[in-house]
């Protein structure tokens, strides 16, 4: 089923005329669903463009140029065009006036250039021209000799557009619908090849081919786009998805910041990995280290794709951030768009050992220490010499870069950075690699090795076959709580429908709804093995060490704090987050 809209302003009924042919024609093509869309109809438009395959704009030509609603219109696409949510859908348009001529191409021309910057597929007329002086040329379609789109033209005060001017609009109707068709159904086929559904933020990646080459013995491959593109998966996810001797790497996939900042067990090393949309790939991105006893911040990076930055031991780091009032991001409908992420981290308490890299001379200004001394911070490009960008424990993270073959002493795991296009590799795949056995390195241009100093790789983990599923339903799929909230020693009310007030004795403080029932969503998930998490607000939940879990909050250095027995902190956190969830709230964004 193709879907074609008509998005239009009239100001006498005249434009909507011919918005009418255009659907009728567009309707007349099997399988076509189309929707009138007025841009007085408010909010309601952007869900209907939203999953239309092909837009067709319609407006009056005023003063040379589309009508002050229509503009006014296009104007207000500024989020969809900064998502670039309209990328690859069929764009075509039609215009009407008064005059013969009427300066009606500005307004074709504006519309096309309007299209193009969406990124949108054009379709002209496809119709010939009437050539001037046939006595029956008022009857003819395209009668004013329009290519761009389809033109309309009556007298001032006429109750209705020509005839032959309203086929013309029938007929674009119908080369949209069958443009859509044959556009849509390509796109199809192509997603058939690939044999995966995948989440609908990352329909803007790139994958690599379902039909490869088989490996050699010892060789295992997944692909990371394709682990944090399952349509199961939810954001903020950290998947182990390789591990060795104590350390692991972990693939993450976000449309949003990060919305706690988090204390990990040992060094963790990140790097934001390029997805194929060039949208996301060209994102700038900001980290914030913090003092965990304070919260001050104490340094930031700005960084970008294919950095590699150090989130130090013992302190707080904040990967993106947002100011009061915390407002959730208000995405267009289907318009979301994720990038991904892989952390070299441990999954035990492992203190620092060696961090061997300098901050480039051309990186300074990207760094920067709010106070003395300054944390330690590390931020390298992935680019270069081969060598060693990072150790935890007795792992060794490497930067390969045109290796003839990969073969660590006791075997590893490889990241694939960039990979020749015709060649067996792909951006994203994923190695393991058996003690003894050797990975053709032919045609990978980057990669990343984890390779420990005595220990082989562990096995492949469970997540290569299936997304973790979640120790309790998100929101959506089970009735949900409300508040107020009571626990051991801690209440939650509702200060209002964004905001709830956090009591423990005394004290409290004002925690964004929406940020609060996503961490706590993600502690579950991750099963009480985050160590430290602090949302806005300051409330925190503490689950290092084997004793109990602190859930609490803290207001500089003071902080208030509750224990709740271990066993029992998975049952509170649900009950919590289904209580504290705004109204709307789902977890499966798209």
């Amino acid at each position: 089923m193709t879907t074609v809209a008509v998005v239009f302003h009239s100001a006498t009924g005249r434009t909507k005329a011919l918005a009418e042919a255009v659907v009728r024609g567009a309707g007349a093509v099997p399988g076509t669903t189309t929707h009138l869309l007025s841009v007085d109809d408010g909010p309601r438009i952007h869900d209907v463009l939203a999953t239309a395959d092909a837009i067709v704009f319609g407006c009056p030509t005023y003063m040379g140029s589309a009508s002050g609603a229509f503009k006014s219109f296009m104007d207000a696409t500024s989020a969809v065009w900064a998502l670039q949510g309209w990328h690859d859908k069929i764009a075509a348009a039609f215009t009407h006036s008064a005059a013969p001529s009427g300066d009606k191409l500005g307004t074709l021309t504006q519309l096309a250039v309007f299209a193009a910057q969406h990124g949108m597929i054009w379709i002209g007329l496809g119709l010939p021209p009437t050539y001037a002086g046939a006595a029956a040329e008022v009857e003819d379609t395209n009668r004013l000799g329009s290519h761009l789109g389809a033109m309309a033209q009556s007298r001032p005060g006429a109750s209705s557009v020509p005839s032959s001017d309203l086929r013309t609009a029938e007929l674009l109707g119908r080369r949209v619908a069958d443009a859509a068709r044959r556009w849509s159904r390509g796109r199809d086929k192509a997603a058939r090849l690939d044999g995966a559904l995948r989440h609908g933020t990352a329909r803007s990646w790139a994958f690599p081919s379902p039909k490869r080459a088989a490996l050699p013995h010892g060789v295992e491959r997944t692909n990371l786009r394709e682990l944090v593109a399952r349509p199961g998966r939810f954001e903020h996810h950290l998947l182990v998805c390789a591990s060795t001797d104590g350390a692991q790497l972990e693939i993450t996939a976000a449309s949003e910041p990060l919305y706690f900042a988090h204390i990990n067990l040992s060094d963790e090393y990140v790097v934001a990995l390029p997805s194929g949309d060039d949208l996301i790939d060209r994102f700038p991105l900001r980290t914030f280290l913090s003092d965990p006893v304070t919260g001050e911040d104490l340094g930031r990076y700005n960084h970008r794709i294919g950095d590699l930055v150090l989130h130090p031991e013992g302190y707080l780091h904040w990967p993106g951030r947002l100011r009061p009032p915390y407002e959730p991001f208000a995405f267009p409908p289907g318009m979301r768009r994720a990038g991904l992420s892989l952390v070299y981290c441990a999954s035990r308490p492992t203190p620092p050992t060696s961090r061997p890299l300098p901050i480039p001379p051309e990186r300074a200004e990207d760094v920067k220490a709010y106070r003395e001394p300054a944390p330690p911070m590390v931020l390298a490009s992935l680019r270069g010499e081969s060598r060693a960008m990072a150790t935890i424990g007795a792992t060794t993270l490497s930067l390969v870069e045109r290796p003839r073959a990969v073969a660590p002493n006791h075997g590893g795991w490889v990241v694939v950075l960039e990979a020749d296009p015709d060649s067996a590799h792909s951006a994203g795949d994923l190695y393991r690699i058996a003690e003894g056995a050797t990975l053709d390195g032919a045609g990978i241009v980057r990669a990343l090795v984890l390779a420990s100093d005595s220990k082989a790789p562990d096995p492949v983990p469970a997540s290569w076959s299936e997304v973790p599923a979640p120790p309790f339903q998100p929101y959506e799929d089970a009735a949900p709580g409300k508040l107020p909230f009571e626990g051991p020693g801690l209440e939650v009310h509702e200060q209002s429908p964004t905001l709830a007030l956090v009591r423990a004795g005394t004290a409290s403080t004002e925690v964004p709804r929406y940020w609060l029932a996503r961490m706590l969503f993600r502690i579950g998930l991750h099963g009480l093995r985050l160590g430290y998490v602090e949302t806005y607000g300051g409330f925190f939940i503490d689950d290092r060490g084997t004793g109990p879990v602190h859930v609490g909050f803290r207001s500089g250095r003071d902080r208030t704090s509750v224990p709740i027995a271990r066993a029992e902190t998975l049952a509170f956190v649900e009950r919590l987050y289904r209580a504290v969830a705004p109204p709307g709230y789902v977890e499966r964004l798209a």
